[in-house]
């Protein structure tokens, strides 16, 4: 039997929350922590197309920015990505860097949970830190650019209703022969209440949500490693609270599951084969950045943050000249559409940019556009 079957028909039942965490992160059968072998991306990069392995713009685009803004500052940054997977983003952006890394960062630091996925990291990428969490990394010194792409989706989540005008939480649990099924009972934690009153957020007769009372404290955790200066700059799916909660718009709420790159509707079939994602509210973000001292920050769909930061520079100049193109380049255009146009990743993908002290500052002023006269 499954060893995540296993835990939940021992415990009888268990919270969606936990059952999450377990499809996940079990040291033994979860998603992103169980051993894989064999050559190419496996996780979430094998299962579901991701912003930073859909183009190489991606990542040098974000090391281009680094590179700019240690320019800025007169000063390496510390760069940090939490939940790296196997390092493909990395590799792309320290090969942007080349012989400039010296200059742009002094330190890079990669966080994952996976120890197959560290050890791949480390064996692609030269002078990378590579940790389970930043609590195990010396704390910096001068300025951190803090970096997450589609990390808070994947953390567990409380599932929700209202019936006959009470909250109501899904439960898993686990029938004699293995299968899984969903369980409606009271809520399992005071802490769901607490959350929906502190976020503002009524939801309607029927309407099911997923909601993540932890993601606050963990975001202004990862801030505060910082010190007293730095960029975050966190890349997710998701929306302001009052639109990601909307009655109307957002009845079924988010959650879904992903499988050889195919939707999988039924998140309890086959638990550590799959990926479980759902949306984040950016007001746990900003309201943790808020509790760290930092400011909340601007959030902007990926394909503006992109374009403001220069990623049509660095398509190939046969792209920006008009020359006819290879289908090499074709393709690599293509790939480069699907971050920048205003349809699916372009605009689904977000950036939320957040920052304190010179740093912040100086991001600013490389995020700002140039007047239309200059």
């Amino acid at each position: 039997m499954n060893a995540i079957v296993a835990e939940v028909r021992q415990r009888g039942r268990v919270s969606f929350a936990r059952f999450m965490e377990l499809a996940l992160y079990h040291p033994e059968a979860g998603y992103y922590t169980r051993p894989r072998s064999g050559p190419g991306p496996a996780g979430r990069c094998g299962d579901f197309l991701t912003a930073p392995t859909a183009s190489p713009v991606f990542a040098r685009t974000i090391g281009s920015l680094v590179q700019q803004l240690a320019a800025e500052l007169g000063e390496p940054v510390t760069f940090v990505e939490l939940g790296g997977g196997e390092g493909l983003f990395l590799a792309v952006f320290l090969a942007q860097l080349g012989e400039r890394r010296a200059a742009a960062v002094r330190r890079v630091i990669v966080t994952e949970t996976g120890a197959w996925a560290r050890e791949r990291t480390v064996g692609r990428c030269q002078d990378v830190e590579a940790v389970t969490s930043l609590a195990e990394a010396r704390w910096p010194d001068g300025p951190v650019v803090l970096f997450a792409s589609e990390l808070y989706d994947a953390l567990p989540v409380h599932r929700v209703t209202v019936q006959d005008g009470a909250l109501a939480e899904f439960f898993v649990e686990a029938d004699e022969h293995g299968r899984l099924q969903w369980r409606l009972d009271e809520p399992s934690a005071p802490e769901i209440m607490a959350y929906l009153g502190e976020c503002g957020i009524s939801l309607g007769e029927g309407q099911v949500a997923e909601v993540r009372p932890a993601a606050r404290a963990l975001h202004a955790g990862n801030l505060r490693w910082c010190g007293h200066g730095g960029v975050a700059l966190v890349l997710d799916y998701g929306h302001p609270g009052r639109r990601l909660y909307d009655p109307r718009a957002r009845r079924g709420g988010s959650l879904v599951g992903y499988r050889g790159h195919a939707l999988v509707e039924d998140v309890l079939v086959d638990p550590g084969e799959v990926d479980i994602t759902a949306h984040v509210n950016f007001d746990d973000l900003e309201r943790g950045a808020t509790d760290a001292g930092w400011e909340r920050g601007v959030l902007r769909p990926l394909g503006s943050f992109l374009t403001i930061h220069g990623a049509l520079s660095l398509l190939p100049s046969r792209v920006t000249s008009g020359e006819p193109l290879s289908p090499t380049e074709w393709g690599a255009l293509g790939e480069v559409k699907r971050l920048l146009l205003p349809t699916g990743m372009g605009t689904d993908l977000k950036v939320l940019a957040q920052g304190r002290g010179r740093a912040w500052q100086a991001y600013q002023r490389l995020a700002t556009p140039p007047p239309a006269d200059a």
